[in-house]
């Protein structure tokens, strides 16, 4: 989908081999992101569940945008806020970012941060609290703002 005449979308190769070489090397990027399409066999999300996860790179960067935080509920702590993500690799399409169209009685997607480089941080699980966003002037990728989902087990 990039045009290969215009020298940002022909620089995306170079940039995001640079940012798959040089980041995990240095150690930078703490996080790794996915996509994960959830589908159950029965309806509600009853049944077995199968998961299709597919990392997307390079690794992007996570920042604190609202922080992740805890608010208190009836029933114990949950975890709240938003986070955002940037030079996420213009290679991917918006709907490759946001998901395919869902069968709700059976499907969810969301994203997935998991840990790079072996702090134990546990996965957490997003979804996009505003539309992306394509920075071709700043960060040369997409920009994400990501809020904190529960998941059905």
């Amino acid at each position: 989908m990039l045009d290969p005449d215009v020298l940002v979308d022909d620089m995306v190769a170079v940039i995001d081999d640079l940012r798959g070489e040089l980041h995990p090397e240095f150690g930078v990027r703490a996080y790794r992101l996915h996509s994960v399409l959830r589908t159950w066999t029965g309806p509600g999300m009853t049944g077995k569940k199968t998961d299709v996860v597919t990392e997307i790179t390079p690794q992007p960067r996570v920042e604190q945008w609202d922080g992740r935080k805890f608010e208190l509920v009836t029933c114990g702590l949950n975890e709240a806020g938003e986070i955002r993500l940037t030079e996420v690799s213009l290679s991917y399409t918006y709907p490759q970012l946001c998901g395919p169209d869902l069968d709700k009685a059976r499907q969810q997607w969301m994203l997935k941060i998991t840990d790079a480089h072996g702090q134990l941080t546990p996965a957490s699980y997003w979804a996009h609290s505003k539309a992306p966003f394509v920075d071709r002037e700043e960060t040369l990728g997409w920009v994400l703002w990501l809020r904190k989902v529960e998941v059905a087990t």
